[in-house]
């Protein structure tokens, strides 16, 4: 069909779109032969929308079947004797097409929410639609803590992948958030990442050589902090990346911690800071999330801003508010988006348990201690000081047991004396990939405490006062103090009426032995603690429905599959798995998404750092929980000193949360640092104190809260991103019906059966059929988790979990959503895509019955394609043209010529969908139409050709004028970048380090930030000249190609 010879030609040329392996590609590079003889080496980029952007180099001689084509003289490709296609198989293939495609001439049409399995919010849109009107997506999402920042990371990643901006990805993020980081989007998105450790470079090793660099063998990777510190991980990176990698993107999460970190006055380069640097600046792209992102000191923020973008920042050079944020930083917190009304954000109850009488033993337990501290601790400071009295504080305010057993280490020190060897504190090394285990923790507490205390000479007195605390800690430690006893007991009136200390009662019931669906996540400190609890706590469900399975754990050391498994299991439907209860160190309060079926919390002990009081609330308290209010519970002994303190802690943090995004975190350190002092009589009042901040909370508003504006702008931002979304769906023309249909057409083009509908809690789900062994890996993406033990053999036994076209309501649903960018999804539709190239399913050819015009019309179809530098896609676009057709008169067509022509394109849709079949055409007709279609398709290819261009010429003229607006935008930006440098390094000149009062690090510091910007404002200069061309030819049109997509035939209903 359609059967125009392409030009022959020997040897291709840089642009020549070329046919190699049955694949189509465009031609970046010639190398001639260096001598006679020898092979003309080509370099290739994949132009098929199924394999898009892969290079390939070939020996053009030695390339068999390798030829230059012009994409409109192959025709459409179909195989001899395909028959004409249903209405519903080309409606399913000019879907695919629509949905593949990408534009650059508009920055606000995005793709990727079309394709990534989440419940999408308007909000979470607004980074992605500032990162596409960039020319360099370097974007700083600093949302409070549980508002999808991950969610948003991907969103902008995704469209950048699509559009081919980018290539290789690397999120460098916290090691307990790997996994996450890793399931979310593969989940999500449908992109697969390796994380970066020991186990990997073992694989690939094992795989591929000894000597091979690890980095090279993916393009998409994950990193923790910590690894990527290490340089025997990080050399081999730069290694590959060179100085600066072309269509890169850094993920930096939790973006604080490269932040300088803050000393007394000015803030210093930590060494994270260098790594960052160093690294940050070899990628194209970059995103940084936190939402914590200043720490009170004006330098620090603007050398993390620089990291993100160092055209637009520059260390040490103050930033002056919301004009230089709003074009690079997104800034919400959550009780703005409450007030707007945004649906998924519970409410947060703080649920206060008074607890204890005035004789309780934990009580007089630490009235002898304050006493004890008071006879011993010295008056001046040094080892001695205030380790071994803050830590036995500390943990007493947990549990008797925690406090025993560090109370033990102090009394044999004591006795031993200085006379005694050294104690030996073990040097905790924190794993890169598991954390370090709770054990450890608890025995390096107690070895610090034991060496400070070979400083200290108690009294008599002092050491009867010790031998009375270490006679009741010794009789207690075991034993349910007040705030188990009231745990118990809230367990019993929620979770299950049979739950006693000790045990249920023999007269309990079958019917009080069970259990309610009502889950609790219980967070301590220390691992004696938590032994403690789980001890007691086994005792009290024993005897219950499946006691000895309802208790579940995390903690330090647990490698990533354990922390995955437990968190499953816990957002699992309370009807698919008995964990009721999980007991979880500090380790758990990063990284871990709790929320699927839990919405209380219980801090049995209240930590001393207030930033992890509300990262162990952030666990339950984020997006996706279905409960409209999370319950945060604490305990207090109202008689003792140290809880009423605590008190005031958790009420300040709370108004933090709600109220002062990044000033808080300032707060938050500034808390930290009097809690790190002890409790006492005085320590309530340097809390409020703290809570000024001075200095350091004005930077913070100044500099960042400005930010956040007001919520009339938030709402504006929000509501544009929900009409962006819905001009994109319209221009995709995509609906979750549309998806599912063309699924169906792609199983029965591969001889599989449908979808088959089904019900799975009441809403619709899809079954998927069964399919042939080479389908096994990608069926993987639909079936439950995998087992942390599970043979691959035993896993692929699983069946697919049922499938559905909306987000399922809860995290953890065992419904897998199918979106455009699932990996079955893009193997089924990747079918439609090689059509005319590698896959020959389809005619392309279709005739619909329509009751809406009575004379019969073709609508011939084009894809008009634009291509930048490295085969970049900046344009996309179906150009229809319609005709009357006439019998017998295939060569007259006269496109458009009545304003008919131009409602059939309108109406093509609603057509497609009245009439999927060819029932009602007879075959004579189909016959007949098939026949005609080379002639009427050659008839119309001049006006699909003529039409082609003039939307070329449109777009161009789009993507020249972005490129104009966005070079001088960065000749601006650099411009005045340079004044504020000039001016920060007059203001400089002023000052003396008397006036400054700074120590000899933070003298070290500023000399250098004032050196690095004299060389900055050479580098400006440079960038003046090179930078602003380098984003024009960023939208310079390299490539035209416009190939042939198809015919359909609008055959009246009243021709019978």
């Amino acid at each position: 069909m359609f059967t125009a010879n392409a030009v022959p030609r020997y040897a291709p040329r840089p642009g020549d779109i070329v046919r190699v392996r049955h694949r189509q590609w465009l031609v970046e590079g010639v190398v001639p032969p260096p001598e006679e003889g020898h092979a003309t080496l080509v370099k290739l980029v994949c132009l098929d929308d199924d394999n898009q952007g892969r290079n390939l180099e070939v020996a053009w001689e030695l390339e068999l079947g390798a030829k230059v084509l012009q994409p409109e003289a192959h025709g459409l490709g179909a195989r001899a004797g395909a028959g004409i296609d249903p209405p519903r198989h080309f409606a399913a293939y000019l879907h695919a097409l629509k949905w593949s495609g990408v534009s650059a001439t508009d920055a606000k049409l995005f793709q990727s929410p079309f394709r990534a399995g989440i419940k999408l919010m308007n909000h979470q849109l607004t980074p992605l639609r500032k990162a596409l009107s960039l020319p360099r997506a370097n974007i700083f999402i600093a949302d409070d803590v549980g508002l999808g920042k991950t969610i948003e990371a991907g969103l902008i990643a995704q469209e950048l992948l699509l559009r081919q901006r980018v290539e290789f990805i690397l999120i460098v993020c916290p090691a307990s958030v790997c996994l996450q980081w890793r399931d979310e989007m593969q989940k999500r998105f449908g992109l697969h990442f390796e994380v970066m450790n020991r186990a990997f470079i073992g694989r690939r090793r094992q795989e591929r050589g000894f000597g091979v660099n690890p980095w090279s063998t993916h393009t998409r990777f994950i990193v923790s902090h910590p690894i990527l510190r290490r340089p025997e991980y990080r050399d081999p990176l730069i290694q590959h990346i060179g100085e600066k990698a072309t269509k890169s993107l850094l993920i930096l999460d939790e973006a604080h911690v490269a932040a300088p970190a803050g000393a007394t006055r000015y803030a210093v380069d930590s060494k994270i800071t260098d790594v960052i640097r160093d690294v940050a600046r070899r990628f194209e792209n970059r995103l940084f999330l936190s939402a914590t992102p200043h720490n009170g000191h004006s330098n620090s923020f603007s050398a993390l801003l620089e990291l993100l973008d160092p055209q637009r920042f520059t260390r040490g050079v103050p930033v002056r508010g919301r004009r230089e944020l709003d074009a690079i930083m997104v800034r919400r917190l959550k009780e703005d988006l409450r007030q707007l009304g945004v649906e998924q954000f519970p409410k947060r109850l703080l649920v206060r348990h008074a607890v204890g009488e005035p004789a309780s033993p934990e009580l007089e337990l630490a009235r002898q201690l304050a006493e004890y501290t008071s006879l011993v601790k010295p008056e001046r400071g040094g080892l001695g000081g205030k380790l071994v009295f803050i830590n036995l504080q500390k943990r007493l305010l947990s549990s008797v047991e925690a406090f025993y057993r560090t109370l033990e280490a102090h009394h044999r020190a004591v006795l031993e004396g200085r006379a005694k060897v050294a104690i030996q504190v073990p040097l905790l090394v924190d794993d890169d990939e598991y954390g370090i285990d709770d054990d450890d923790i608890d025995e390096a507490d107690g070895a610090r405490v034991a060496a400070a205390s070979r400083e200290l000479s108690p009294t008599d007195k002092a050491k009867a006062l010790l031998e009375q605390m270490l006679t009741a800690g010794r009789q207690r430690r075991g034993a349910a103090d007040a705030k188990v006893e009231r745990l118990v007991s809230w367990i019993r009136e929620n979770q299950c009426s049979a739950v006693a200390v000790g045990g249920p009662s023999a007269k309990a019931t079958k019917t009080e032995r069970q259990w309610s669906d009502r889950r609790v996540l219980i967070f301590t400190e220390y691992g004696d603690t938590k032994r403690y609890l789980r001890t007691l706590l086994n005792g009290a469900v024993d005897g219950t429905q499946d006691g000895d399975a309802r208790i579940m754990e995390l903690h330090g050391g647990m490698s990533d599959e354990q922390r995955d498994e437990v968190q499953r299991a816990f957002n699992s439907p309370p009807d698919k798995h008995p964990v009721r209860i999980l007991l979880a160190t500090d380790a758990a309060r990063e990284g871990v998404n709790l929320q699927g079926h839990c919405a209380d919390l219980f801090h049995f002990d209240v930590p001393w750092n207030p930033a992890r009081i509300e990262q162990r609330n952030g666990r339950i308290d984020r997006t996706l929980q279905p409960e409209p209010e999370v319950r945060c519970h604490y305990f207090l002994y109202p008689d003792r000193t140290e809880d009423i303190v605590l008190e005031k802690l958790v009420a300040k943090v709370d108004v933090i949360q709600r109220e002062l995004g990044s000033i808080g975190s300032v707060l938050l350190d500034r808390f930290g640092e009097v809690m790190d002092a002890g409790i006492d009589d005085k320590t309530a009042r340097k809390l409020e104190a703290a809570e000024e901040a001075g200095a350091l909370k004005k930077a913070a508003t100044d500099e960042l809260e400005s930010q956040r504006g007001e919520l009339a702008r938030v709402k504006e931002e929000i509501e544009e991103a929900g009409v962006l979304l819905n001009r994109s769906s319209k221009v995709m023309d995509f609906d979750p019906a549309l998806l599912r249909d063309a699924l169906d057409v792609g199983l029965e083009l591969l001889g599989a059966p449908r979808l088959v509908a089904s019900k799975v809690d009441g809403a619709d789900a899809w079954t998927v059929p069964e399919l042939p062994a080479s389908w096994q890996p990608t069926l993987d993406s639909l079936r439950p988790a995998r087992g942390r033990n599970e043979y691959l053999w035993e896993f692929r036994k699983k069946a697919p979990q049922p499938v559905v076209f909306r987000p399922p309501p809860k995290v953890n649903s065992e419904l897998s959503h199918l979106h455009l960018q699932h990996p079955f999804v893009q193997r089924v539709l990747g079918r439609f895509l090689s059509q005319g190239f590698s896959a020959h399913d389809l005619s392309r050819v279709t005739v619909v019955r329509t009751r809406h015009d009575a004379l019969t019309r073709v609508i011939a179809f084009g894809r008009l394609s634009l291509f930048g530098p490295g085969a970049t896609r900046l344009h996309d676009q179906l150009i229809s043209v319609a005709a009357r057709f006439v019998d017998g008169k295939e060569d007259e067509l006269k496109p458009f010529a009545e304003d008919a022509d131009r409602k059939a394109v309108d109406m093509l849709e609603q057509v497609l969908a009245e009439s999927p079949t060819l029932d009602g055409v007879s075959d004579a007709v189909q016959n007949k139409l098939l026949a005609a279609s080379p002639k009427v398709f050659s008839s119309l290819w001049k006006q699909i050709r003529d039409e082609a261009d003039a939307v070329a010429h449109d777009a161009e003229r789009k993507l020249t004028q972005r490129g104009t607006e966005e070079s001088e935008a960065l000749r601006g930006i650099l411009a005045t970048q340079r004044a504020a440098i000039i001016a920060e390094i007059e203001r400089r000149a002023q000052l003396s380090f008397d006036d400054l009062n700074l120590d000899k690090r933070e003298q070290d510091q500023f000399k250098k930030e004032q050196a690095f910007m004299g060389d900055r404002l050479v580098d400006i200069q440079l960038e003046l000249e090179r930078e602003p061309q380098q984003i024009q030819a960023l939208y310079r049109v390299a490539l035209r190609r416009l190939e042939p997509v198809g015919l359909v035939f609008l055959w009246p209903e009243t021709r019978g």
